[in-house]
């Protein structure tokens, strides 16, 4: 038995798990049963963290390793959106002197953990018979808007990336289009995730504030969410439940769009937090509301992710499914 390091690194802080795991088992374990978070700012590099890491579980450095980072991986190089570091991923490998190190997107993890989660880590948000051999999108709200979709391959899941998050924001009632028409005034490009997004709930907010002839407070995405989901706030009230609003459309489209017959499944850390709202909205009804393919919608199933540390299960997922020393024994 030996340990498999896993990782969910963001620009500041990085989760770092511990996962017991024997070699080639037909059963393999996905949680980590030791967790640490450490403070990117604290360290020079990728490299320095990690042995920082390592010497607060008190273990050797793991032979076998998984890092779901924010930013962009290509050829060989990973480049953390928010943080001045670039690596490369065989060099950083040696230098650490482990066996294999694999480094995949966040929300790819993210999207990788799905198939893995016990029914305790998500929450039904609308039940159907979905397809259990087609795609599943993955999607969801956070600092940003991400998005991918997991498609059945083999008899395993291959993933593939989207820029999902930045397809343009469609408003589909008055309010919205003047909404849109408000953020138009400031940007030329109005996204998904200028609305669905830790920012993009201050942008409703002061859209909201402006089109009601209120002068908007400076309020941080927390603050709109808090004051909202308490009634404190009428304009943060209507900018949560128009968040809600617009999250089921976009689910809806994003389902139409993309054939995700296997279900649509929400992460990131802001939806979590509005569950208590959503049967005030109209989510549901807004995801459906799909014209002539509204009983395609109406078959696909939403669920949400509310297990914060699933991205941990999506690289050591990753790291066990794609590493040949590692890989389950089929029985």
């Amino acid at each position: 038995m030996g340990f498999l390091l896993v990782a969910d690194i963001g620009g500041t802080n990085a989760r770092f798990g511990l996962v017991e795991q024997a070699p080639n088992t037909s059963k393999p374990n996905y949680t980590s049963a030791q967790q640490i978070t450490l403070r990117c700012a604290n360290y020079p590099d990728m490299g320095s963290m990690i042995k920082a890491c390592c010497a607060e579980f008190k273990i050797d450095m793991p032979e076998f390793a998984c890092l779901a980072i924010a930013g962009p991986i290509e050829h060989g190089f990973a480049q953390m959106t928010n943080l001045d570091w670039k690596f490369n991923i065989n060099e950083l490998r040696d230098q650490l002197g482990m066996k294999t190190l694999h480094v995949i997107n966040d929300f790819a993890a993210l999207a990788y953990a799905v198939p893995f989660l016990s029914a305790e880590e998500t929450k039904t948000l609308y039940s159907a018979d979905s397809d259990p051999e087609a795609p599943i999108c993955v999607m969801g709200p956070g600092t940003g808007f991400g998005m991918a979709l997991l498609v059945p391959e083999n008899g395993s899941w291959k993933i593939i990336p989207t820029e999902g998050g930045h397809a343009s924001f469609a408003p589909t009632t008055e309010k919205e289009l003047a909404i849109k028409s408000y953020l138009l005034k400031e940007q030329s490009h109005v996204s998904v995730e200028n609305i669905l997004s830790g920012i993009g709930l201050v942008h409703l907010y002061r859209a909201l504030a402006s089109i009601a002839g209120v002068e908007a407070q400076n309020y941080s995405p927390a603050d709109v969410s808090t004051k909202g989901l308490a009634n404190e706030d009428a304009i943060c009230r209507e900018a949560v439940i128009t968040f809600c609003n617009t999250l089921g459309a976009v689910a809806g489209d994003k389902a139409v769009s993309t054939g995700a017959r296997g279900g649509v499944v929400i992460g990131g850390g802001i939806t979590p937090k509005l569950m208590s709202i959503l049967p005030e909205t109209n989510f549901e009804e807004r995801y459906k509301n799909k014209g002539p393919m509204r009983g395609y919608v109406s078959d696909i199933s939403i669920k949400v992710i509310v297990n914060d540390k699933a991205a941990l299960v999506g690289s050591a997922a990753w790291l066990i499914h794609n590493t040949p020393a590692l890989k389950p024994v089929l029985v």
